[in-house]
């Protein structure tokens, strides 16, 4: 492909307005958002039309890019929905529509041809045929499948004259590009319908069938045998390797998760990026960042298929279902004054406590002084889902798009036999 941009666009996931400007502060070129009703994840991370427009608006307001996914599996019953919210949406400038189905690829197009289609990895793109077809359709952009490595990477972006996206960061599936239906067999809630229940990385043990209740322990090499689950994905360590393809965009994953995901992925991938801009003989995968994406909840790191399927140690593809990080994220701020701030709390906060703070700019440590409800009466704890105001030391930084969050262990949870 020709016409590359001087660097990858850094592309977040946002499941609402203000995880998208989240995002945006700490680096985020572009952000993805579900479209409430057809989106690969649940309404309560997807966004109606109001909500859509309001977000378009702020990203562009940043000189930042909005993606809207209509990527969930489309029955007939579901077109005449797609109509009308292609309608209700018409005039809401979206930079693109993310779109996994052909019928919907059709419908959008033939209704909207002021807005780019891109085809999300839901569509299983793998090679160079697959690409070339999209571009052919009028496809604006294609996103690789998970399952491609680097070199296949490589001869996709040579191939097309479309930019190719990829996924670097977050969650990966034990089906193909996501297609599962393992949760919609036990549960009823189809994860190709954005409902997944993750049943894939549940707590399963094996039972003989004549010996009902007797859980059966299995062992390999002494440790668990793991028969469902993946290891999340990681390819910072890659990064070199990643750019030499001809990638466009790095797509980190994670509408569901919380605000200090969304901070450190973004702020860790921005540095990252930034430092190989400005010196990328000298570059290399630093331990801080790697320590940084360790304080977040996520399964053991891998490298997924960026050298192929690992035939010879399939098992660094899964996880025991177990989560890890060092730290948990305590709250975010609503508003502020001076050093009084209005935070939604996220895990339970005492006053006294010394917490760490992170922003776009730096980080430190800051003491609750006072803590407060929200009609003024003091308190000494609160607890999640709440709103608060606290008090804080003279050192504060003023920045709202701070996040608060406390140490867990003072080791990394990351498991020793992880390899990046």
């Amino acid at each position: 492909m020709t016409n590359l941009p001087a660097q990858p666009e850094l592309l977040l996931p946002a499941g609402s307005e203000r995880k998208a400007g989240i995002a945006f502060s700490y680096g985020a070129d572009a952000v993805y958002v579900g479209a409430a009703g057809f989106s690969m994840r649940p309404d309560a991370v997807a966004m109606d039309p109001a909500a859509l427009a309001s977000a378009v608006a702020m990203a562009h307001a940043r000189d930042k890019r909005l993606y809207v996914c209509v990527n969930s599996m489309l029955f007939d019953d579901d077109l005449a929905a797609l109509c009308r919210w292609v309608e209700e949406t018409r005039e809401i400038p979206f930079d693109a529509i993310i779109v996994s189905d052909a019928g919907a690829f059709s419908t959008i197009r033939s209704m909207r041809d002021d807005v780019e289609l891109h085809i999300s990895t839901q569509a299983g793109v793998a090679n160079v045929a697959s690409a070339l077809f999209w571009q052919t359709a009028g496809a604006d952009r294609v996103i690789l499948a998970r399952e491609v490595s680097l070199a296949q990477t490589t001869a996709i972006c040579a191939a097309v004259d479309i930019p190719v996206e990829a996924f670097v960061h977050g969650a990966m599936c034990t089906a193909i590009s996501g297609r599962c239906l393992l949760s919609a067999h036990m549960t009823g809630r189809s994860g190709n319908r954005g409902d997944c229940k993750h049943s894939c990385r549940w707590d399963y043990q094996l039972v003989e069938a004549k010996r009902p209740g007797e859980a059966i322990d299995i062992y390999e090499t002494g440790r668990e045998t793991i028969f469902l689950g993946s290891a999340d994905l990681c390819m910072l360590p890659l990064l070199p390797d990643l750019l030499a393809t001809g990638i466009a965009s790095l797509k980190i994953e994670g509408r569901m998760k919380n605000e200090h995901y969304l901070a450190v992925v973004t702020k860790v991938y921005r540095s990252a990026l930034d430092a190989y801009a400005a010196d990328p003989q000298a570059w290399s995968c630093r331990e801080d960042w790697l320590a940084e994406l360790d304080t977040v909840t996520h399964q053991p790191y891998s490298t997924g298929f960026a050298e192929g399927y690992p035939t010879e140690d399939p098992a660094r593809l899964q996880s025991p279902g177990r989560l890890y990080g060092t730290h948990e994220i305590v709250a975010t701020i609503r508003e502020q004054s001076a050093n009084s701030l209005v935070v939604e709390v996220k895990n339970p906060l005492s006053a006294g406590e010394t917490l760490e703070w992170i922003s776009p700019a730096g980080s430190g440590l800051v003491t609750i002084h006072a803590l407060g409800s929200l009609d003024g009466e003091s308190v000494d704890q609160v607890h999640p889902g709440t709103a608060a105001v606290i008090v804080v030391d003279e050192a504060w930084p003023g920045d709202e798009s701070a996040i608060f969050r406390r140490e867990l262990s003072a080791t990394p949870r990351r498991e020793p036999a992880v390899e990046y």
